[in-house]
């Protein structure tokens, strides 16, 4: 429940300074060859690491973080952007390598919007913006198996 709380007082905070972010958590398939692309950070989860890691014009802010294993695994990776055409206009860089990233794994990925704030969660083929409760009871519980 810990690992839950970071990631949803992060989320909050950072929607409410319209900070930008996107946080890929693993599930079943490893994404060792993205974690490659970025830093390993290999640290415990909190809303103050998630921050620091996202704050504005830091070296790791750009692109996404994975979360295996219940740790923050690496930082700055880069991932597979969505071809689909069917997208709203208003989707950056940030949804499309979060479908991208779903599309092609088992995993899910939490994107802050930094001209809006919203909230998105984009598992499978589809995404939704979100509030915080949703978040944390539709898709972070069930991945980490909490009811």
């Amino acid at each position: 429940q810990r690992q839950i709380d970071g990631i949803i007082l992060a989320c909050s905070h950072m929607s409410a300074s319209k900070t930008g972010a996107h946080i890929v958590i693993t599930q079943q398939q490893g994404l060792n060859e993205y974690a490659d692309t970025g830093e390993v950070v290999d640290a415990a989860i909190s809303a103050r690491m998630i921050e620091n890691i996202f704050f504005k014009n830091t070296p790791l802010h750009d692109g996404a973080m994975l979360i295996s294993a219940g740790r923050i695994y690496a930082a700055a990776c880069i991932l597979p952007i969505s071809k689909r055409q069917d997208l709203p206009k208003h989707f950056g860089l940030r949804h499309r390598a979060a479908l991208g990233i779903t599309e092609k794994t088992d995993a899910i990925a939490i994107v802050v919007s930094e001209e809006t704030g919203r909230i998105s969660v984009a598992q499978g083929d589809s995404i939704h913006t979100v509030t915080t409760n949703e978040l944390e009871h539709k898709y972070l519980a069930p991945v980490y198996g909490i009811s």
